[in-house]
């Protein structure tokens, strides 16, 4: 009995999910606070391992920003970031890097070392928290969140970028669209 119960109760939940989905919002239109495209992120107080404090609210109407989340352990992000390293300085003035170590073990000196190594200039490096993965649903290292200028997400997603991936998604960025 309990055995046929797991199966139904699967199914219903599949439906409900499918029937409660999201409207897809207009690239004019900001929906309520979330996670998808379109709405306004969880706002955020994070410390650079420079020292420097960001919040996330005080860069609406300012500058877009790519939040990164990553790991020095990770290869996909040595490759990531291998290929943005060249591209993201034509953005620098335009659009805000903030790499987010999502190995809340791993230390500011850990971090300054790997990024020195890897010669990434410009972009700004965190030590990640609890708060902060919970709240941006983080699992999967290379995971990217575009937030443009008016706080809404308008890219979201994760996997290792190709020059012309990167060069498109900076681009959008900082020119708006």
């Amino acid at each position: 009995m309990r055995i046929a119960v797991i199966p139904l109760l699967f199914i219903s939940i599949l439906i409900i999910s499918a029937c409660s989905q999201n409207k897809p919002a207009s690239q004019d239109s900001v929906q309520d606070a979330g996670l998808n495209k379109g709405q306004i992120p969880p706002d955020f107080q994070i410390k650079t391992i420079e020292g420097k404090e960001i919040k996330l609210s005080d860069f609406k109407d300012n500058k877009p920003i790519l939040l990164y989340f990553w790991a020095s352990w990770c290869p996909y992000c040595k490759e990531d970031l291998g290929i943005v390293k060249d591209i993201y300085p034509k953005y620098a003035d335009k659009v805000m890097f903030l790499a987010v170590d999502l190995d809340t073990g791993e230390g500011a000196d850990l971090i300054r070392k790997y990024s020195e190594r890897m010669k990434l200039q410009g972009i700004d490096f965190a030590q990640g928290n609890q708060q902060i993965l919970s709240d941006y649903n983080v699992v999967y290292t290379t995971t990217k969140y575009a937030i443009g200028k008016n706080g809404a997400i308008i890219y979201k997603g994760s996997g290792v970028f190709t020059k012309e991936q990167w060069e498109v998604l900076l681009n959008g960025l900082a020119t708006g669209s």
